[in-house]
């Protein structure tokens, strides 16, 4: 199977899921990555399902979250 037979396989998989959950959630949103060894380079797959906005807005809060975290870890990190 070349790369662009495996990235769609990969796709439809992570699009089952979306949908399945989409299923019981209003919003869903997931990404995934594997490293191909035979091309060296990292696949990327993302699928959504529901509200594009809702999905985009909580993507949003994440990222701001994370932000946080990372900056009061590096307050708190002693000095060297």
């Amino acid at each position: 199977m070349d790369e662009e037979q495996e990235k769609d396989l990969d796709l439809k998989r992570v699009r089952e899921h979306a949908d399945a959950l989409g299923g019981k959630f209003d919003t869903v949103q997931i990404f995934v990555t594997r490293y191909d060894l035979t091309t060296g380079n990292t696949v990327s797959v993302s699928v959504g399902v529901g509200n594009f906005q809702a999905r985009r807005g909580q993507v949003r809060e994440w990222s701001v979250q994370q932000d946080a975290v990372s900056r009061r870890e590096a307050l708190e990190e002693p000095d060297e």
